[in-house]
């Protein structure tokens, strides 16, 4: 029988319904159990659970503190030996029962009359974070609520407490969370490498190097905070939860836990912003497995069968504008697109933008008549393209960084989710449209920190030179800016060409609000994104301007493109590339349209023995998420020199693609004003 846990409760806090979605025996989509793992791997969320052992024994391997086995009934059993032992005890994901309620904690400490337990969350800590805010108005002056952004991971410990508590009830329990430090430096090199990211099946396990004690790790990048204070205010204190009343903590956990064992759907009591982000959604529907996004939607919108699979509300492209569109849409129960218009955007006193160019409201605008007519006919700004590419100078640079932030730092000397730019990738066309993939830079060796050569390998690609760089959104401004702060706190013998880095910084990008200098560029990167904002939509992009959305609709727009790549020409002397060595096609029916789906899979044509040995388990490298991990396996894990090349060769083409992406949506925008 399945028991209620701290991720059940988690899940039903964000939206009670999912409790009934997620039970996989109940046949629904879930779209987010790959994202939601890949991305927990890049960013070193189990290698910190397993570095948070080390906080309160020297040794965990050596004193065997941890409970491996799944089995409700086994791991309570197991739990149960290690704290027979008496004296001061450390178990690592001891078990816990009280009535249907079940949790794993991710360390107990448990001695005499007292027991502590610990939640460990990669989350960064810094010192400005708080937990509980006092509020400011004086009508409110004295009461607290809780923090929106630690809310989660303090609602899962309150959880934890609760149960711990309640099945030992002549002990003391006192409640932590271990994040990960940003104030902290790491003293050694390679600490994300001593826990290796091993993959047995679905399940994870992290491989410590043999040897490994606390002592041997140095500083240990990890913050413990009590947290008794805020599980109290949660329990005194109504619970923020979409359904009818007010709950307090004791009888929502009872109801949820009463509901979720009998597998009874629990209906929230109101759509919004969360359905946006909804991965119980079957895009297929109402073929295939279920949608739990469609079943809300008629629930609660009362739409029909037909009704729900029509454009709805939380298509709609809400950016540059009011954050409440949703809200208020559904407030008025304009819960299809159609509904839509103008009163709920209105432009205020900002005058219309010039020519045909889209503001935020004339770009909604734009999406709710295209889809009201499925006109899929892209709005594109033909006199608006035709004064950039005259005042845009040729040759045009493209780039695109791959970049990542991780718990553990792979290199002395930096902090928990400190910036690393390890790759770039640069296409360059002139002013006749040809174009080539002209350089790039990928650092993936062990300990080598690879910002400041990141930064050199730009520099003489980009300073000085003629034409008109352009970026897509502003990753590439931001990393440059993290890099710029990195670069201050140098010193002229660390870094000995530390001032011409920050100059060549200045040069290309903007100062984001937390640099602590200020500068005007002089050939600022422009941003391929807010030139699609401004004068391009497609419907077969709906509410979306990510360059995964907008390259396949401008393919699909484009008779020009599809042609074009169509055939082989990628890869050959008129469109030289530096990682594909046979010519490449770009558009294949097979896939979509979709180039991103036309990128080999890392291991084609290895020796399936070969392959079964390798390290990891990733197969396709077309996402960002993808990248940061090949470049951590890169980092952690031990590979022969064949093994390593392939994870190289997927992250040169990937990144490669990004590029070239930018380069087609930039072609197509001149094959259409007549300049080629």
């Amino acid at each position: 029988m399945a028991l209620f846990t701290k991720s059940r409760f988690k899940l039903a806090l964000s939206c009670p319904t999912k409790l009934y979605y997620s039970t996989s025996s109940n046949n629904y989509k879930d779209t987010s159990a790959d994202d939601e793992f890949l991305k927990a791997l890049a960013e070193g969320g189990y290698q910190v659970g397993e570095l948070a052992k080390y906080l309160f024994t020297q040794d965990p391997i050596a004193e065997n503190i941890s409970i491996d086995v799944l089995g409700y009934d086994e791991s309570l059993a197991a739990t149960a030996i290690k704290r027979a032992a008496g004296g001061r005890v450390v178990i690592a994901e001891p078990a816990f029962r009280y009535n249907d309620l079940f949790v794993r904690v991710d360390v107990l400490v448990e001695e005499n009359n007292c027991i502590d337990i610990y939640e460990v969350k990669a989350k960064s800590w810094s010192p400005n974070d708080v937990f509980l805010k006092a509020a400011r108005k004086k009508v409110d002056q004295g009461k607290y609520t809780i923090s929106s952004k630690w809310s989660p991971y303090l609602y899962d410990i309150a959880f934890q407490k609760y149960v711990v508590q309640q099945a030992n009830p002549t002990k003391k329990v006192r409640a932590h969370i271990v994040l990960a430090n940003k104030t902290s430096t790491v003293t050694i090199d390679g600490l994300n490498q001593l826990f290796k990211i091993k993959r047995n099946g679905t399940r994870v396990q992290i491989e410590v190097q043999p040897g490994v004690t606390q002592q041997s790790l140095g500083t240990i990048p990890l913050k413990t905070i009590n947290v008794d204070d805020v599980c109290e205010w949660i329990f005194q204190n109504p619970v923020a939860i979409d359904l009818p009343g007010v709950w307090m903590f004791e009888p929502l956990v009872n109801y949820l836990s009463e509901k979720f064992i009998a597998n009874e759907k629990i209906w929230s009591s109101c759509l919004g912003s969360k359905c946006k982000k909804c991965p119980y959604i079957n895009k297929e529907y109402p073929n295939g497995a279920g949608s739990g996004f469609h079943e809300c939607w008629q629930q609660l919108a009362r739409l029909s069968s037909t009704e729900v699979t029509q454009p709805l509300i939380t298509e709609l492209w809400c950016g540059n504008g009011p954050k409440t569109i949703l809200k208020e849409a559904i407030s008025q129960e304009r819960y299809l697109l159609r509904y839509v218009d103008e009163t709920l955007y209105p432009r205020g006193e900002n005058p219309p933008p010039y020519g045909d160019t889209l503001d935020g409201c004339e770009r909604r605008n734009v999406q709710i008549e295209k889809s009201n007519n499925q006109n899929f006919t892209p709005y594109i700004d033909i006199p608006g393209l035709t004064d950039l590419f005259n005042t845009l100078p040729a040759p045009y640079h493209f780039i695109d960084f791959e970049t990542t932030m991780v718990a553990l730092p792979f290199h002395a000397g930096r902090q928990p989710y400190e910036a690393i730019a390890f790759q770039y990738s640069y296409h360059l066309m002139d002013a006749q449209g040809n174009i080539e993939h002209k350089n790039q830079y990928l650092n993936f060796e062990q300990n080598e920190f690879p910002n400041y050569d990141f930064v050199r390998h730009l520099q003489a690609d980009l300073s000085g030179k003629p034409g008109t760089i352009f970026r897509y959104h502003q990753h590439e401004n931001t990393y440059l800016n993290h890099i710029y702060k990195q670069l201050i706190s140098e010193t002229a013998s660390s870094v000995p060409d530390k001032e011409s880095l920050m100059e060549f910084i200045r040069e290309i990008s903007r100062p984001t609000t937390d640099n602590p200098d200020t500068w005007e560029p002089s050939n600022n990167m422009v941003d391929l994104y807010d030139l699609v904002l401004d004068h391009y939509y497609s419907l077969y992009a709906k509410g979306s301007n990510s360059i995964k959305d907008i390259l396949p609709a401008v393919i699909k727009s484009s008779a020009y493109l599809r042609t074009k790549y169509s055939e082989p020409v990628y890869a050959t002397a008129s469109i030289p590339s530096l990682n594909f060595t046979t010519p490449h096609t770009w558009i294949q029916a097979s896939k979509g349209l979709n180039p991103y789906k036309t990128l080999p899979n890392i291991f084609e044509g290895v020796d399936i023995e070969e392959m079964a040995e390798m390290e990891g388990f990733l197969s396709e490298l077309d996402n960002g998420g993808a990248a940061m991990m090949a470049y951590a396996y890169l980092q952690f894990t031990d590979m022969t020199n064949t093994q390593r090349a392939y994870y190289k060769n997927g992250l040169l083409r990937y990144c490669e693609l990004d590029t070239m992406a930018m380069v087609m949506i930039w072609e197509y925008w001149g094959r259409e004003i007549g300049r080629w």
